[in-house]
């Protein structure tokens, strides 16, 4: 089972900043970016771009690794036998929403038969907040994201932040990290009547701020969020700088 440590050293030699690598610029295939852009630099790619939309684990954040060590400590304490190995249950964690991953994970041997999705969310929930209580909140994000945010606000774009994190979790990062007035809009996975990969999520953000798809940038860093946000038409950054 691995340790924070053995996860926080393992992204650290992982994370080399590269180049801006451009995939394509269509609404069809998400650009790939390796670095945080600059507003100026959106603004020259997207014309007319007036509203910003965030994933939040592994986009805003570096915390996927959190909510696997979280899901590690129920497997150690609960003496759950996953099929699959830490690489692998990390890999299935991403992007997925934990209604979704319950359901996944609810026949492994050993799971609390008596765990309903709620009870398992609850435990999940509590075993991170344990986890980020540890963390420094400067060892999460991007000095990039936050001067991005900064950028945006002075200029006044339209700033939301669509998770499929629970509200406690969500505000609890935002605390910490120093970002919660960077967002006029912020929808979390206890306000949503669907979750990633369907576009629900992002559709009711551009409902909130009258937004078009052909205004509308949203960052992302994993399938089931990309899937979501090209559903949702708009232009999307597939978010690779963790």
């Amino acid at each position: 089972m691995y340790s924070l440590l053995n996860f926080l050293a393992n992204e650290a030699r992982q994370n080399t900043m590269h180049q801006v690598k451009i995939t394509t610029m269509t609404q069809v295939h998400p650009l790939t970016m390796y670095s945080v852009p600059e507003l100026k630099t959106l603004k020259g790619s997207f014309p007319g771009l007036k509203t910003l939309l965030f994933d939040m684990d592994g986009t805003l954040f570096d915390t996927e690794k959190f909510h696997t060590l979280a899901l590690q400590k129920i497997g150690h304490d609960q003496k759950i036998v996953p099929p699959i190995g830490p690489k692998e249950l990390h890999e299935l964690m991403m992007g997925k929403a934990d209604h979704l991953l319950f359901e996944i994970i609810k026949d492994w041997e050993g799971f609390p038969e008596h765990w309903d999705v709620n009870a398992f969310v609850k435990e999940k929930n509590d075993q991170l907040l344990k986890i980020l209580s540890q963390v420094e909140g400067s060892s999460f994000f991007s000095v990039n994201l936050r001067q991005l945010l900064l950028a945006a606000r002075q200029e006044h774009y339209q700033v939301g932040l669509v998770t499929s994190s629970e509200k406690v979790i969500t505000n609890q990062l935002l605390k910490l990290a120093g970002f919660s007035n960077f967002f006029s809009y912020i929808l979390t996975r206890d306000d949503s009547l669907k979750v990633k990969p369907d576009p629900w999520p992002y559709l009711e953000a551009m409902k909130y701020f009258a937004a078009t798809p052909e205004t509308t940038l949203i960052f992302e860093d994993s399938l089931i969020g990309i899937e979501a946000a090209r559903s949702a038409g708009a232009h999307v950054i597939k978010a690779a700088w963790y």
